[in-house]
C-alpha cells in the first residue's frame, strides 16, 4: 500500500487497505496523507475518526496528518478535539506533534493559541520557529515576526528559505527599510543572495519600503540575466506600485527582448503601470500580446486587470465588452465594473451595475463599497448612501480606512456634514486620507476657519499632509480670498512637507489670485511656472478674466486652452461672455458664429433632482423628459408670478437667433 502511494497510485493503494485483513495505525495514517495529497480533507477526517472508533489509538505520525486535514477543512474546532486527544496520548512532549498543532493554530486565525503551543513546548527545532514565524506574518504580527526572527539566531538556529521570505514579507508590511537591511545582511553573510525565492523576496521587501534604488541593485546585481521570472516580476511589481510606470513599462519590454515567456503576475503588474498612465494606446497593443498568449481567456484576474486599466483610461465599452464575455465573473469582476463606471463619472449606472450585482447574489467587498459610497457623494444621494452605510456596517467594513474616508466624504457632500464628523470621531487612528477628507468636507462647506483648524491639528498629531490635503487647504483659502495664507501653504508645500506641487496645485494658486483681481499677478505666476501649464491652469485663469472684465488675458487664456482642445465649447462661451460684459457685444457674437464654424456646440444645461429613489435631469429646451408638460407648465406659472411681482429680465447680453 505505501509502495503504491510512493508510485502516486492511490487508487491501488485504498484497494489495499479495503482488502488488508488486520491495519494497524500505520496504514491509517498513510491513507489520511494519501487523501491530504488530494485535497481530499474531509475523507482524511472521515478516516481519522473510523481509526479511533476501531480503538486504534493515534501515533505522532497519524496526529500530524490529520492536523494537515484540519487545516484543509479550515476547521479550527476539529483542531481543538485532536489538541485533547494529543495531551490525553502523551504527546505533549513530541516536538513533531506540537509543531504541527502550532502550525495548524496558525494557518487557521488562532495566532494566541499558536504562540500558547509554541512556549509549552520543551523544544524547538527549526521546523517550529519557521511556523511560528510564518503564523505571526499570516496574522498580520509582523514586528513579532521579525523579533522572532531575532530570537531564532540567538537560541542558535540557522533560518533557512522558509524563514527569510517570512520575515522579509513581514519587514516589508512594516515599511521600516532598516530591518529590511538587517535581514539582507544575514542573507549575504550566509551566501543566500543568488537564491531566486529569497531573492524575490528582497526585492519585494524593498519595493513595498519604497526604496526602489535598493530593490534595482538587488536586481541587476544577482538577477538580471536570470531567466526565471520571480525576480522580474517583484521588480516590474514594485515599479507599479510605487507609481514608476515607465521604469515599469522599460523592464518589461526587456524582459520579452530576452525571450521570457511573461505570465499572470507580469501581466497584472504591467497593465497596473499602464493604467497609472492612462494610456488606451498602450492598453490595447498589450491587451493584443495576452490575447496571442491566451491568459486572457483562462485566467480572471488578467481580465479584472485588463477591464481596470480600460476603466482607468476611459474606455467604459472595452470593459463592458470583457465584463460581458466573461465566464467565471467573481466579486473582483463585478467591483472593477462598478468602479471603472464611478471614475468615468457615471454614478448612475454604477449604481445600477451594483443593484445587478446584489440580484445575481454576490456579496459587494470593501473596494465596491468605496466606489458606491463614491458615486452617491457625486449625486449628493444621501438616502442611498445611508443605505449603504447600513449594508457596510452589516458585513463589517465599517471600521476599513478607506470606507471610513469614503463615508466621510459622502455625507459631507450629501450635506449632512455633523454626520462626517462623527465617522471622523469614531475612527481610532485616523490616517492622512481621513484627515484629509473631513477637511475637504468643511472645506467644501465652506467652513474655512473649522477646515484650517483641521489641518493645524494634523500637524500637532505629526500626520504628514500629502499633495490632495495641501490641494483641500489652497481650495479653502481661494475661496476665502485668504491670498496671503494660501500664498505661503503654497510655497510652503517642498520645503516643509517634500511635496512637489502638481498641476492642479497651480491652477489652484492662479484661481486664489484670479478671484480677488489680481489679473497681472497670475499671469505672471503662470509665465514662470517650472513645468508646461496645462488647459487646467489657463482655465482657471480664463474664469477670473471673465469675473473682473479682462479682455486680454482672457484672449490669452482662451487661446492656450484651445490649442490642447479645439472644441472646447465652455472656453468660447465664458471668452465671449467677457467680450459682451466688457461692452464688446458684436465680439461675443462673432465667437458664437466661429463656434458654429468648427462645429462647435455650448452643452446644454441642466436640472436633476432626485424623487423617490430616482434620478431625475431636465435639459435646457428638453422635449423628451416623460414629465415635461408638467414641467414646462410650473415653470410658466413661477414667470408669470414673477412679473407680477415686478421682475423685469436683464436682456442686454442676450444673443438673438444664437443658440
Amino acid at each position: 500500500m505505501y509502495a503504491y502511494l510512493k508510485c502516486e497510485d492511490f487508487k491501488s493503494a485504498k484497494i489495499v487497505f479495503d482488502y488488508l485483513p488486520r491495519r494497524n495505525v500505520f496504514s491509517w495514517s498513510v491513507m489520511i496523507v494519501g487523501f491530504n495529497k488530494r485535497a481530499l480533507f474531509q475523507d482524511g477526517l472521515s478516516y481519522f475518526c473510523k481509526m479511533m472508533d476501531q480503538g486504534i489509538m493515534p501515533d505522532g505520525f497519524a496526529f500530524s496528518a490529520v492536523l494537515q486535514s484540519c487545516i484543509g477543512m479550515d476547521c479550527v474546532d476539529f483542531g481543538d478535539v485532536v489538541h485533547t486527544q494529543i495531551i490525553v496520548g502523551g504527546f505533549g512532549s513530541n516536538v513533531v506533534v506540537y509543531t504541527a498543532l502550532l502550525n495548524m493554530y496558525a494557518k487557521l486565525g488562532k495566532i494566541e493559541e499558536a504562540y500558547r503551543v509554541f512556549r509549552s513546548m520543551a523544544e524547538h527545532n527549526d521546523v517550529s520557529w519557521n511556523a511560528m514565524i510564518s503564523g505571526f506574518t499570516a496574522n498580520g504580527l509582523h514586528s513579532e515576526a521579525f523579533g522572532h526572527f531575532e530570537k531564532m539566531k540567538e537560541q542558535g538556529f540557522v533560518p533557512n528559505v522558509f524563514t527569510l521570505v517570512s520575515v522579509l514579507k513581514a519587514v516589508g508590511m512594516l515599511g521600516d527599510v532598516d530591518k529590511g537591511k538587517q535581514v539582507h545582511e544575514y542573507v549575504s553573510a550566509n551566501g543566500m543572495q543568488d537564491n531566486i525565492v529569497v531573492g524575490t523576496a528582497l526585492i519585494d521587501m524593498y519595493s513595498k519600503c519604497g526604496d526602489l534604488l535598493e530593490a534595482r541593485s538587488v536586481f541587476d546585481m544577482n538577477f538580471a540575466e536570470c531567466q526565471v521570472n520571480g525576480p522580474w516580476n517583484a521588480m516590474i511589481s514594485g515599479y507599479s506600485q510605487c507609481k514608476y510606470s515607465q521604469q515599469a513599462l522599460q523592464l518589461y519590454v526587456q524582459m520579452r527582448q530576452n525571450n521570457m515567456r511573461c505570465d499572470i503576475y507580469t501581466y497584472c503588474s504591467v497593465f497596473d503601470a499602464i493604467a497609472n498612465l492612462r494610456c488606451l494606446s498602450l492598453v490595447k497593443e498589450v491587451h493584443g500580446m495576452v490575447l496571442k498568449s491566451g491568459y486572457d481567456s483562462v485566467d480572471q484576474s488578467v481580465e479584472n486587470a485588463i477591464a481596470d486599466a480600460y476603466a482607468k483610461c476611459g474606455s467604459l465599452k472595452e470593459v463592458q465588452k470583457i465584463f460581458n464575455k466573461t465566464n467565471s465573473r467573481d466579486i473582483v469582476s463585478w467591483t472593477t465594473l462598478v468602479t471603472g463606471y464611478a471614475q468615468c463619472s457615471k454614478w448612475e449606472e454604477s449604481l445600477i451595475i451594483f443593484s445587478q450585482m446584489r440580484e445575481e447574489g454576490f456579496t459587494p467587498n470593501n473596494f465596491t463599497l468605496a466606489s458606491l459610497l463614491t458615486a452617491c457623494a457625486n449625486l449628493c444621494y444621501l438616502e442611498y448612501g445611508r443605505q449603504t452605510h447600513g449594508l457596510l456596517c452589516k458585513l463589517g467594513f465599517e471600521t476599513v480606512t478607506h470606507i471610513e474616508s469614503a463615508l466621510i466624504h459622502m455625507y459631507a457632500k450629501g450635506g449632512c456634514i455633523v454626520e462626517a464628523e462623527k465617522v471622523f470621531n469614531r475612527i481610532l487612528n485616523p490616517d492622512v486620507v481621513s484627515w484629509t477628507a473631513i477637511l475637504a468636507g468643511y472645506a467644501y462647506h465652506g467652513s474655512v476657519a473649522k477646515a484650517l483648524w483641521y489641518f493645524k491639528r494634523m500637524e500637532v498629531m505629526s500626520i504628514k499632509p500629502n499633495a490632495v490635503t495641501l490641494l483641500c487647504v489652497l481650495f479653502t483659502c481661494s475661496h476665502a480670498g485668504l491670498v496671503k495664507e494660501g500664498l505661503q501653504y503654497f510655497r510652503s508645500m517642498e520645503k516643509d512637507y517634500g511635496l512637489v506641487p502638481k498641476m492642479e496645485h497651480y491652477a489652484c494658486v492662479v484661481d486664489l489670485l484670479g478671484r480677488v483681481g489680481r489679473l497681472n499677478e497670475a499671469f505672471e505666476f503662470i509665465t514662470e511656472m517650472p513645468i508646461e501649464p496645462d488647459e487646467m491652469v489657463w482655465q482657471s485663469l480664463l474664469a477670473a478674466c471673465r469675473v473682473h472684465g479682462n479682455v486680454e488675458f482672457g484672449e490669452i487664456a482662451a487661446k492656450k486652452i484651445l490649442s490642447f482642445c479645439p472644441e472646447y465649447s465652455s472656453t468660447y462661451v465664458l471668452l465671449s461672455n467677457t467680450y459682451m460684459e466688457t461692452g464688446s457685444f458684436q465680439d461675443g457674437v462673432n465667437l458664437r458664429k466661429v463656434m458654429r464654424k468648427h462645429g462647435v456646440r455650448k452643452e446644454p444645461g441642466y436640472s436633476w433632482i432626485t424623487v423617490e429613489g430616482r434620478v431625475h435631469r431636465f435639459y435646457s429646451g428638453d422635449t423628451n423628459h416623460p414629465k415635461k408638460d408638467d414641467i414646462y407648465d410650473k415653470l410658466e406659472e413661477l414667470r408669470r408670478t414673477m412679473k407680477s411681482l415686478g421682475y423685469i429680465p436683464d436682456l442686454k447680453y442676450a444673443l438673438q437667433g444664437e443658440d
